[in-house]
């Protein structure tokens, strides 16, 4: 080799080894600016708030049974929950939304909806739980659980506004009784690898939500007046005082309609027309009868009825239970009869006038 190959062969060292040397160090550049990028700050927004409209129980409900909308109860709708901005962004920085329950304990129970399995967790009030699917606007929906659901994630793209689709539904867990789920937050959002200015997190709350009973049907009487004729009696079929002979049987009757499964109680009052204060159980005979030494009586099944005023109220004297119904049409039987009130009767008409009051609770 000559002169001059030998220098060019050190030259071509020289700048091999320069170049390795400075591509070393601009990979230890690069390596230590994307270990120290802070890549950008995120704003959760406004807080969403799921509000449910009273629900009225089922009579007889199902575990697995959806209460109140059978489709749920929508939130979010799209709306914005984060808005980010990125500062320095690395060639690539994985991040993600997550939602997640909080604020609840799971059942162990599941509920289908949407071709997905959701968990479902616990209300304070006994025998409702809530499950949950949400999804990021431009992604499937996905089962949320107290772990965390990833909506959306990526490692080279710059989202500035985070979406947010969510439903719920309410499901029977057991037997239960009616009340109010308290408000709460019931989910939280965030996006991982950012820093997320208070409180940390986007709230999914769940305002107060009432349970009501099922509902009562509505009940009126649809025999307003009734007619017993005994008919006639001889004196010889009484046995001295207390004695009673002769009878005629009826019904009140009432229609009870527009329940949901509620049972509705119901009470009456007979009230004796011709004497308003009588508190006894014989039916004072009218002004214009005739007969003397007897008296009405008028009996429910077994029930001897005693009279009171003529109220509705809780209470009311001599007012009694009659039974409780749904749907559907109520038979109250009675009965009337004579009674001998003194040791001697006298023969002629006997007549009677009582009034109903019904007490629906």
């Amino acid at each position: 080799m000559n002169r001059a190959q030998e220098y060019l062969a050190m030259m071509s060292k020289a700048l091999i080894h320069g170049l390795v040397r400075i591509g070393v160090l601009l990979s230890l550049w690069v390596s230590a600016a994307q270990a120290n990028t802070v890549a950008g700050y995120c704003h959760p927004q406004a807080a969403l708030t799921i509000t449910v409209p009273p629900i009225t129980a089922p009579a007889n409900p199902q575990v697995g049974q959806v209460l109140g909308s059978q489709d749920g109860y929508g939130f979010g709708n799209g709306s914005v929950v984060m808005q980010c901005i990125y500062q320095d962004w690395p060639f690539s920085w994985p991040v993600s939304g997550v939602l997640r329950i909080v604020n609840a304990n799971p059942t162990g129970r599941t509920f289908n909806a949407g071709g997905l399995t959701l968990p479902v967790y616990s209300t304070d009030v006994a025998g409702v739980g809530v499950a949950m699917m949400a999804r990021d606007p431009n992604r499937p929906w996905m089962s949320i659980s107290h772990t965390g659901a990833t909506l959306w994630d990526g490692k080279f793209n710059r989202p500035q506004y985070w979406g947010l689709d969510g439903r719920i539904y309410l499901v029977v867990t057991g037997p239960m009784s009616p009340g109010n789920i308290t408000a709460r937050t019931l989910a939280q959002y965030v996006v991982t690898n950012m820093t997320v200015t208070a409180p940390g997190f986007h709230s999914v709350n769940l305002a107060s939500v009432v349970i009501n009973p099922p509902l009562k049907p509505t009940c009126s009487v649809t025999t307003p007046a009734i007619s017993l004729p005994i008919g006639q009696v001889a004196s010889r079929d009484f046995r001295g005082v207390g004695s009673h002979a002769g009878n005629a049987t009826s019904s009140l009757r009432l229609s009870c309609s527009g329940g949901s499964g509620g049972m509705r109680d119901i009470y009456v009052t007979v009230r004796d027309q011709t004497s308003p204060a009588n508190r006894g159980n014989q039916l004072s005979l009218t002004p214009t009868s005739s007969a003397r030494g007897v008296a009405i009586q008028l009996l429910s099944g077994n029930r001897l009825i005693s009279y009171g005023p003529d109220s509705s109220a809780v209470g009311n004297p001599n007012q009694w239970f009659v039974g409780s119904s749904g749907n559907g049409t109520v038979q109250i039987p009675l009965t009337a009869r004579y009674v001998q009130t003194a040791p001697s009767i006298a023969p002629g008409n006997a007549k009677g006038l009582a009034t109903f009051t019904m007490s629906y609770r």
